[in-house]
């Protein structure tokens, strides 16, 4: 009998020392994601030049710098879900190597990157290199926030898409300078630049950026796509042209508000602008 209520003593005794143990909750644990995930709305969205189907992608193009850059450091925002401390603390991320044309310590690297001390959001410090590949192709990185010892990264509320992860970016560069043949030829010249105005490189820069194109989405082939009349008329048709030509000009006006009026300029010193720039 007295074995039996020693054995319920220690057990008592164990389960009071328990209530006061604290145990770690989700709260608990700092955390970090890209600064994308939490943009809820379109004028966030517009604050940062994103649409909500490249919220989670960065066009950098070397082509357009003028002189042309060996390398260019891209810094993007990550956010702290958790506490602020008085240390830096390192953001560390991958290079998704199936998921990447790009190849890490070649065309791409990833720099030492914190959340300062006393802050809420740091950046991300990515280097891409100018290699000779990028003058005829564009290279893919898509980057993933990984642990460590002063964050997770199990992320997931995002607001902006649910399709997207807080967790992973991509980042798209090339050093292509040449104007698309879309473009340049005649018929194809004729109605893209009645919609946006002459060819520059930073035009077509801002147009894929504020659009979500591509590069490739004014080239074609005329043996199997037809005349470059044809195609642009069908990969932008005029109901379309409206958006997109409104879409370019919020994007112009983002960028002018962000920079004390200064509107945006091409590699000629020429603002960039539509055919119809006060269409907003």
């Amino acid at each position: 009998m007295k074995r039996i209520i020693l054995f319920i003593s220690v057990v008592a005794l164990a389960l009071v020392s328990c209530d006061h143990d604290v145990l770690p909750t989700y709260e608990d644990v700092d955390r970090v994601y890209f600064e994308y995930a939490s943009l809820s709305t379109t004028a966030e969205l517009n604050s940062q030049q994103l649409t909500a189907e490249n919220v989670d992608t960065r066009q950098i193009a070397f082509g357009y710098d003028n002189p042309v850059k060996a390398d260019s450091i891209v810094r993007i925002k990550v956010k702290l879900l958790g506490r602020v401390t008085s240390e830096d603390r390192q953001i560390t991320a991958e290079i998704i190597d199936g998921e990447s044309t790009a190849l890490a310590g070649e065309d791409i690297e990833i720099l030492p990157s914190v959340i300062p001390a006393g802050a809420t959001v740091g950046t991300l410090d990515i280097k891409l290199n100018n290699t000779e590949k990028i003058k005829t192709s564009t290279l893919t990185a898509r980057l993933r926030l990984t642990p460590n010892r002063y964050f997770h990264v199990d992320y997931t509320q995002v607001q902006a898409s649910s399709s997207k992860s807080g967790i992973e970016l991509s980042i798209y560069f090339d050093a292509k300078t040449e104007m698309p043949n879309l473009w340049a030829d005649s018929g194809g010249k004729a109605i893209i630049e009645r919609y946006f105005g002459p060819y520059s490189n930073k035009k077509l820069e801002v147009i894929c950026l504020a659009c979500g194109f591509t590069r490739e989405y004014f080239m074609f082939d005329p043996a199997v796509d037809g005349s470059g009349s044809s195609v642009a008329q069908k990969r932008i048709p005029t109901t379309m042209a409206m958006f997109l030509i409104v879409t370019v000009n919020n994007y112009l006006e983002n960028w002018k508000k962000s920079h004390n009026g200064e509107p945006l300029r091409d590699e000629n010193g020429q603002e960039v602008k539509t055919a119809y720039p006060t269409w907003i």
